[in-house]
């Protein structure tokens, strides 16, 4: 799967990216606040150590020596004062104080070199300071006040450090804010990309076709759209016109055939019908008509079904009622000796149907019923107990018929509720004959209703529903 390999490593690409780019913006922006830091320090008139080193030169120009003691000038204190400094000292080349500025209480006359090493790198008794050569072997200590500085190798007013402290907080919300904005905004691109793929899935599911344009990180996915699309086309295509031949052969196999079969009915009628003829022959001749009469309506089933299948059998709806058409179709079969005297037949039908008005196709609905109804005279030669029973439903009704018999096999109770199961490879030869009851399905189907069987078989449903709308209803 090359396709979806790179938009994986597409993927992994832009987050590398993405990485990068955070850092990148992370070390610019801290750069930036560190040198405005530093030219903030550098520009400040009062308060904090001064980092511009002429301060320190014009403090100990102002210091002088009178005889034996030194003088501050008032330009020096000035300068002091202004650079938030707290105290100034001057240590000879022993690390005796020869001088002070207001030098607090508790500081020692003389230090050591180890102190004056210590002090000028980190703090002289809690108090940040700073160091400036003076002459030969003098040096000045500049004080702070205590808690304005932290020194960790480098000098950090602590004003700029809580700053900092603060700027870190802002620095993650705005990383957390900049990876969802970039993430955001490479997932956007791939959902652009993968959106076409999308609605091409969605169009081929609905048996469209598709014609994406190839490009992008997806264009593998959607060129192998597009193949499969002109391949399901073609199919689509060839499967119509197998199809159309399959129910024009049909329709013209069965047009063909009710010619010679209604002149066998007829010789056959008229054989059975001459009382010179031998009672052999007579009866010979009646059984060829059954058969025919059989063969017949076979056919109307295998023409009927084909046009069910395929949709091109138009629905003629008319208004009717259920309890009345029930009552009317067992009626004309038993009148027409198509329900013999030997078969008992029992209607049961709930009040309600008597006054409920229902559209669909009348002829076909009377089909189903007396396929139903002929499947239990057929399969029951010595007769049998026939109850027809009808129910009100939603948008409809439902009716069964339940026999005395042995009920409808389970092979083909299968094959009715799976089509999938239909044609067993294995089994092809011994295929069970279902071409009545599937009839009956498909024009239940066609009625927004179904088929489905209870006891074993020997009581089969149909329900169906109203159908006031243009259209099928599939099941």
């Amino acid at each position: 799967m090359k396709s979806v390999f790179r938009i994986y490593r597409r993927y992994v690409i832009m987050a590398c990216l993405l990485v990068v780019f955070v850092v990148c913006i992370n070390l610019a922006v801290w750069a930036g606040y560190v040198f405005s830091i530093a030219g903030q320090r550098e520009g400040e008139q009062n308060g904090g150590m001064p980092i511009r080193m002429r301060k320190y030169h014009l403090v100990a120009a102002d210091l002088a020596r009178d005889g034996e003691a030194y003088v501050l000038g008032e330009t020096g204190k000035a300068i002091l004062r202004e650079s938030n400094c707290v105290f100034l000292l001057l240590l000879d080349g022993t690390g005796t104080v020869v001088f002070d500025w207001q030098k607090p209480a508790g500081f020692p006359g003389r230090f050591s070199a180890g102190q004056i090493g210590a002090f000028s790198k980190w703090y002289l008794m809690d108090y940040p300071v700073a160091v400036w050569r003076y002459g030969e072997e003098g040096l000045l200590v500049f004080g702070y006040p205590k808690d304005s500085m932290v020194r960790y190798n480098t000098v950090w007013r602590k004003e700029d450090l809580q700053g900092m402290l603060q700027y870190i907080g802002i620095f993650i919300q705005f990383n957390i804010l900049l990876v969802l904005a970039l993430a955001f905004f490479f997932g956007y691109q791939l959902y652009r990309s993968l959106k076409p793929v999308g609605e091409g899935i969605d169009a081929l599911s609905e048996g469209k076709a598709v014609a994406l344009r190839e490009k992008g990180v997806t264009q593998e996915l959607r060129r192998k759209m597009n193949q499969t699309s002109r391949l399901l086309e073609r199919q689509q295509k060839e499967l119509t016109r197998r199809d159309t031949a399959r129910t024009e052969w049909i329709a013209g196999v069965s047009h063909d055939i009710r010619t010679p079969l209604s002149l066998i009915v007829g010789y056959a009628d008229e054989i059975a019908s001459d009382r010179e003829e031998k009672q052999e022959v007579r009866q010979k001749a009646e059984w060829i008509r059954t058969q025919s009469f059989v063969i017949k309506k076979l056919i109307e089933d295998l023409n009927l079904t084909s046009k069910l299948t395929y949709r091109v059998q138009p629905l003629r709806r008319q208004d009717y009622v259920p309890a009345v058409w029930l009552r009317s179709t067992v009626t004309g079969m038993v009148n027409s000796g198509e329900i013999p005297e030997s078969c008992e037949v029992e209607l049961q039908t709930e009040t309600v149907l008597e006054q409920r008005h229902m559209t669909g196709d009348v002829q076909l609905l009377t089909r189903a019923l007396q396929n139903l109804l002929g499947n239990s005279v057929r399969h029951n030669p010595g007769g049998c107990r026939i109850v027809l029973t009808a129910k009100a439903a939603e948008e409809g009704f439902c009716f069964s018929v339940r026999d005395s018999g042995n009920g409808i096999p389970k092979n083909i109770r299968e094959i009715l509720q799976d089509e999938d199961a239909f044609i067993p490879k294995e089994k092809a030869d011994r295929r069970p004959h279902v071409m009545g009851l599937l009839v009956v399905r498909q024009i239940a189907c066609a009625h927004g209703g179904n088929l489905w069987f209870e006891e074993e078989g020997r009581q089969v449903w149909v329900s169906v529903k109203n159908q006031k709308e243009e259209g099928w209803r599939l099941g």
